[in-house]
């Protein structure tokens, strides 16, 4: 059965709305973005962590000036919530395409007063043991990219989160570990990204591959609180099989060094892996799989079902002999803009400590 505490996600209000604005380059030379199209709706929900909130999710796609429309678009997300517990969520994703996609700029902007769950660190770590932390951060990702060969991109990045007003449970699992980071401070770390894309779609592909790879670095002269390194590898494909559905993909692997934050550690119950609680395995490194059938019902209405594994270790060897955790689940999907394919996800995945309902704008991979 399931039970109230695990539901993620209960409303959609029952409309969306869209503005369509179009610009013309030969007549506005002013204009800075061609055919913008902007789809915005409310939202209501329900986490154990924040009881109910209520907020709206915009999403703007558009062509930079003198961009083709052939290639693909820009795009900026804008999502506010608020919770019944007072918490605020402000994050703003976006993707920018210039000189025939030569050149992105990738990233997002957040503002975050939230709580996260704990269970302790490793694979063998307990369900009892689960606690919630609350942390106050504003958040920056930036990556700037350029084509080196067709279709391989190669840039540097940078993440910044400042954790602060981390509140912990007394006496609790938390506080009596000896994680780096549980009494706040600031992640800041630069690296180098590279990547290679042919999906046909960047918010529905049907064909082709997407490989990213990151090495990150902290950074004391830009004011990070702590001395460590990460890796991380993630491999999706896609393929069309039928007329209109698409087997999705995808592998993941990472591995961090000693005196990682422990908010900054590789976890499962991401994306990849619906269905876990969210951080409920966590360790310095993680290897993933995971699975998804997706495919139309009628109208802008469609549906998945998805599959996956994964396990934690103390370090990238130890994953090949660590117990793995399986999930899986099905989910449905509404288009809300026909254009570029961007659909409304809603979830509900299971493992064998229960199941979780998750809704947000776009696929999880």
């Amino acid at each position: 059965m399931i039970q109230l505490e695990r539901i993620v996600l209960l409303l959609l209000f029952c409309c969306c709305t869209y503005v369509n604005a179009q610009t013309n380059t030969q007549k506005n030379k002013d204009s800075i973005v061609d055919h913008l199209k902007i789809a915005a709706f409310p939202v209501a929900f329900y986490t154990p962590e924040t009881a109910f909130g209520f907020g709206g999710i915009g999403i703007a796609n558009f062509w930079l000036k003198n961009e083709e429309i052939e290639t693909r678009p820009s795009s900026v997300q804008l999502g506010l919530s608020y919770t019944t517990k007072s918490q605020f969520l402000l994050y703003m994703p976006f993707e920018f395409y210039k000189d025939d996609q030569k050149w992105r700029l990738l990233g997002e902007f957040g503002f975050y007063k939230y709580f996260y769950n704990f269970f302790g660190v490793g694979i063998n770590s307990k369900e009892e043991d689960e606690e919630t932390y609350e942390v106050t951060f504003p958040r920056a990702r930036l990556a700037l990219m350029h084509e080196v060969i067709p279709d391989f991109y190669l840039g540097l990045g940078y993440e910044f989160d400042n954790f602060r007003n981390l509140k912990i449970e007394e006496g609790g699992t938390l506080e009596a570990s000896n994680v780096p980071g549980k009494r706040d401070g600031t992640i800041s770390n630069v690296g180098l990204q590279a990547f290679y894309d042919t999906r046909d779609n960047i918010f529905f592909p049907t064909k082709g591959f997407y490989i990213q790879g990151n090495v990150f670095t902290s950074s004391k002269i830009l004011g990070s609180s702590f001395s460590y390194s990460k890796f991380e590898l993630d491999n999706r494909f896609y393929q069309k099989v039928g007329k209109k559905q698409v087997l999705a993909a995808n592998a993941f692997v990472g591995s961090s060094s000693k005196n990682t934050p422990f908010y900054d550690l590789f976890y499962l119950g991401s994306k990849r892996t619906r269905g876990i609680n969210n951080r409920r395995f966590q360790d310095n490194a993680e290897l993933s799989m995971a699975l998804e059938y997706r495919f139309p019902i009628a109208g802008r209405f469609g549906a998945v079902v998805f599959g996956s594994t994964g396990t934690v270790a103390p370090a990238l060897k130890d994953t090949f002999k660590s117990a793995y955790k399986n999930a899986g689940g099905v989910g449905v999907r509404y288009i809300i803009n026909k254009r570029d394919g961007v659909r409304i996800r809603a979830d509900y995945g299971m493992s064998s400590e229960g199941g979780n309902f998750y809704f947000t704008i776009k696929e999880a991979f």
